[in-house]
């Protein structure tokens, strides 16, 4: 599991960390910088996956994100200050840290270290003009005393081995050393391997989705992922509802259980039409059929969001090893639906794996606590992260208790709106009743003529 992640400098946070579970919830008000965490995680995604531009360090603009220059990305756009990125997984963790080189208009790794059990394994330092090498917590210099050193190559932020090499250029190297090198090279190995493996079974979910089609075509294609806008929705289901036997995932099947789960529909089921083009219809309470272009919008927007968890987390395997972040799940929902969210995301994390939210539904929120006391899910397994606009600490981190309280209170401005809009409600009704005009908290001003 993704244990923690800490960012300095990263958009709206000067120094933030984040303590991370399976369940792993951003709220807060808008603009308030909560997607700079699930930025992180896409930019560290989109970085150690990239084939093409290993050589950058960091791609900022790839496939889960668009992040502008690193001028953008960098806390208060300040081009000299260092961006860094420090993740805790499994048994290990790794320190990246980078700047900008304003001639040049690229962006370097300053700093690389991979800590396993707390114990320094390799680290690479840059100033200036020179570097500085660590194995094992040696200096390079004090452990190969008699080899020259060369700086090391990097795939996007990651060092390659080094045991072999040095061996072909300096064959005198004590056999003890040299296998110190190979315990090195052996625990860089596994652990890109581990965090690969995480940001490999990846999917990543913006609030902005693509629109139905009224038809699809039967292209032949198949799909990993849902893609940021949803866009490998259709394609996905049509070929999953063509697979048989153990590689079908039953992705109708469960988006079906749902949608009866919340009354909305008994189900949803892909319709031929031609041996060229298919269509997905919503199956009514009454048993006919809609095109989903002809059903409320918020069914084809929920359907990315259903998708990509099931097609994720299916039942088929339990691994720990798998990331889905999705911003706004609940966009265009009813109360009732944005609730039945909280329970479709409680099942999946029994799967294994963690997930990721932003959203502003306490509906959401609310159906998780309740399941959380239910003792459906433990308490230990959520974190919620509140998100202010000011302040130097402008997180909140709110914890569950195993009745599904929420400690300490939220914040102003989110759960207590709901209390404060049905105070004020009751009020304005009194003051109607009683004759009395009632204050309004705001009136817009007039245009100045």
């Amino acid at each position: 599991m993704i244990k923690r992640i800490t960012l300095t400098n990263f958009r709206a946070f000067k120094r933030q960390t984040f303590a991370l579970k399976k369940i792993n919830i951003f709220v807060g008000k808008n603009n308030s910088g909560k997607s700079s965490a699930l930025s992180a995680l896409n930019l560290i995604a989109q970085t150690i996956n990239e084939d093409e531009l290993d050589g950058t360090p960091l791609i900022l603009n790839g496939l889960y994100d668009q992040l502008g220059t690193f001028i953008d990305v960098v806390n208060g756009n300040h081009p000299r200050r260092k961006i860094g990125i420090s993740i805790e997984f499994d048994s290990n963790s790794v320190d990246l840290e980078f700047k900008y080189r304003t001639q040049r208009r690229q962006i370097e790794l300053s700093n690389f270290e991979l800590r396993r059990k707390g114990d320094s394994l390799y680290r690479y330092t840059q100033r200036k003009d020179a570097y500085d090498i660590y194995i094992g917590g040696k200096q390079f210099e004090n452990l190969l005393p008699n080899t020259k050193k060369t700086r090391p190559r990097f795939r996007n932020f990651w060092p390659f081995a080094a045991a072999t090499y040095l061996r072909s250029k300096t064959p005198d190297i004590s056999e003890a050393v040299y296998q110190q090198l190979r315990e090195v090279d052996k625990g860089l190995y596994l652990a890109r391997s581990s965090l690969m493996e995480y940001f490999t079974n990846f999917d990543s979910l913006s609030p902005f989705r693509d629109k139905p089609q009224r038809t699809y075509l039967y292209s032949g294609e198949t799909a990993r992922r849902v893609g940021t806008s949803g866009t490998n929705t259709a394609v996905m289901l049509s070929s999953d509802s063509a697979r048989r036997g153990s590689e079908r995932r039953n992705l109708i099947d469960g988006i079906s259980n749902w949608f009866h789960y919340t009354g909305i529909a008994q189900g949803l089921s892909v319709e031929n039409l031609t041996p060229r083009h298919f269509e997905l219809c919503l199956v009514s309470n009454d048993g006919t059929k809609h095109n989903i272009c002809d059903v409320g919008f918020g069914c084809s927007q929920v359907l990315p969001v259903l998708t990509a968890g099931l097609n994720l987390f299916h039942s088929g395997t339990r691994s720990e090893r798998r990331i889905l972040v999705i911003q706004e799940p609940e966009i265009h929902l009813h109360p009732n639906a944005q609730a039945a969210m909280g329970s479709f995301f409680v099942n999946l994390a029994g799967r294994g794996g963690q997930i990721f939210l932003e959203t502003h539904s306490d509906n959401l929120i609310l159906r998780v606590a309740r399941h959380v006391a239910l003792g459906d899910i433990d308490p230990s397994d959520v974190a919620i992260f509140h998100v202010s606009d000011i302040g130097e600490n402008r997180v909140t981190a709110i914890n569950l208790s195993p009745t599904g309280s929420f400690r300490p209170d939220f914040p102003e401005g989110f759960f207590p709106q709901r209390q404060s809009e049905s105070l004020m409600l009751a009020r304005a009704a009194m003051d109607r009743r009683e004759g009395r005009q009632p204050e309004l908290s705001f009136e817009y001003p007039e245009n100045n003529k």
